[in-house]
C-alpha cells in the first residue's frame, strides 16, 4: 500500500477513541441506567431536531390514492399523508380481512432497494407482484405481519422509490436520492434520518387513531436504514409498544466508519451522545427485538455481538431481561423473521 506522511488515516482512526461518548460507563444500578437513558433521549431529540420541520402533535389525515388491492387475507390501500409543510408521503395501509378484536399496529420501515414496494409485493405501477425471498433481503415483511393479524402502515421513506428527487425518478429503481438530500439538509442542522423519523412517528400516530387498532400496541419494525429509523424513532417516542431492528445494531466504528455506507447513515455529533448500542440500551425497559445475521458484511457479526453484550447489561440492570430478545441467525444482511414476526404480532 502506498504511504504518505500527510495521509490522514491515523488522525481519522484516532478520533473514535478520543471523542466517542460512553454514557453507561458508570451505570451500576437501575436508577443510574434509567437516568442515563433519559439523558440520551433528551440529547437524541436535539440531535435530530425534528421540531424544526414537523409538529408531531398535529392530526395526521390519510387521503386515499387509487383503488385498493385485494388479497385473500388482506387489503392494501395507498394513501397520501402530509408529514411537514410541503412534504407528502405515500403510505400504504395493509388491513387483515379477519379481525375479531382490535389489532396490533406496526409501522414497517424499508431499507435500500426498490423502496417501500419491496416489502409490499407490488410493482412500480402499484400492481400485484411477487418477489422471491432469494431476491429480496427484506422478506416482504409488511405482508408477513398483516398475514399474522397486524394492521400495517408502510411509508415510502424519504429518498427512496417515489420519494426521490424529481430528476432521480427516471433513474433505475435502486438509485436513491440519499446522497444529495443528505448533503443539502446539513446546512439546516438536519439529516435524512430526521425526516424519516418524522415519517415513522407520524405513521405511528395514524395507527393510534384507527378504530381497528389497539392504540397501546403500536410498534416499529425496520431493516438496515429502516432499522436505523426504527431505533431512533423508538428512542424519541416512549409510547412505542415494541421495536424490531434488523441488520443495524452494531458499532459505528465497525460498520459505517470502517467501510462505504450510504450518506443517510451519517449523523453529525451522534458519537458525542453514544454508540448504536447506547441508543438501543436507552429503550430499556421497553420491548426490543434485535436480528443480526452471522454473515452480514455491512454490519459484521463480531461488532453486533459486542453491541448485544452492552445492551444486555443495561436491560439486566433495569430488571428487563425478559423484554430483550436477540436472534443471531445463519444469513446475510437481511430480515430473518423466524421469531420476530410472531413476537411483534403478539
Amino acid at each position: 500500500m502506498k504511504k504518505s506522511l500527510y495521509s490522514p488515516d491515523e488522525f481519522m482512526s484516532g478520533l473514535y477513541g478520543k471523542l466517542k461518548s460512553e454514557p453507561y460507563r458508570n451505570a451500576f444500578s437501575e436508577d443510574e441506567a434509567l437516568l442515563i437513558g433519559k439523558e440520551i433521549k433528551d440529547k437524541t431529540r436535539a440531535l435530530f431536531a425534528i421540531d424544526k420541520i414537523c409538529n408531531l402533535n398535529k392530526k395526521a389525515d390519510l387521503v386515499k390514492t387509487g383503488e385498493a388491492l385485494d388479497y385473500p387475507d388482506y387489503t392494501l390501500q395507498k394513501h397520501s399523508l402530509e408529514i411537514c409543510d410541503g412534504l407528502f408521503t405515500a403510505a400504504y395501509v395493509l388491513t387483515p380481512k379477519k379481525l375479531n378484536k382490535k389489532a396490533n399496529g406496526v409501522v414497517a420501515l424499508c431499507g435500500h432497494g426498490y423502496g417501500v414496494r419491496q416489502i409490499l409485493n407490488i410493482s412500480k405501477r402499484g400492481r400485484k407482484k411477487y418477489f422471491r425471498y432469494i431476491d429480496n433481503y427484506q422478506k416482504n415483511f409488511a405482508v408477513e405481519l398483516v398475514k399474522r393479524g397486524c394492521v400495517v402502515i408502510a411509508p415510502e421513506l424519504f429518498g427512496f422509490g417515489e420519494a426521490r428527487l424529481s430528476h432521480d425518478l427516471r433513474k433505475p429503481f435502486y438509485i436513491s436520492s440519499c446522497d444529495e438530500l443528505s448533503h443539502h439538509l446539513l446546512p439546516y442542522g438536519l439529516t435524512t434520518a430526521s425526516v424519516r423519523i418524522a415519517q415513522a412517528l407520524m405513521c405511528a400516530n395514524v395507527l393510534k387513531g384507527m378504530d381497528i387498532v389497539d392504540s397501546n400496541k403500536v410498534s416499529l419494525m425496520g431493516i438496515s436504514g429502516g432499522g436505523l429509523t426504527a431505533l431512533y424513532s423508538s428512542v424519541l417516542d416512549d409510547s412505542i409498544y415494541k421495536t424490531v431492528i434488523c441488520g443495524y445494531v452494531n458499532t459505528f466504528r465497525d460498520s459505517i466508519l470502517s467501510m462505504w455506507h450510504c450518506p443517510d447513515n451519517y449523523i453529525p455529533g451522534i458519537l458525542e451522545v453514544g454508540e448504536i448500542y447506547d441508543f438501543a440500551s436507552a429503550l430499556a425497559p421497553k420491548e426490543l427485538f434485535i436480528e443480526s445475521g452471522n454473515k452480514d458484511k455491512l454490519f459484521p457479526i463480531g461488532a453486533s455481538e459486542t453491541a448485544h453484550k452492552n445492551i444486555k447489561r443495561i436491560y439486566k440492570l433495569t430488571g428487563a431481561e425478559n423484554k430483550l430478545h436477540i436472534d443471531v441467525f445463519n444469513g446475510k444482511h437481511s430480515v430473518c423473521g423466524r421469531k420476530s414476526f410472531d413476537w411483534i404480532s403478539e
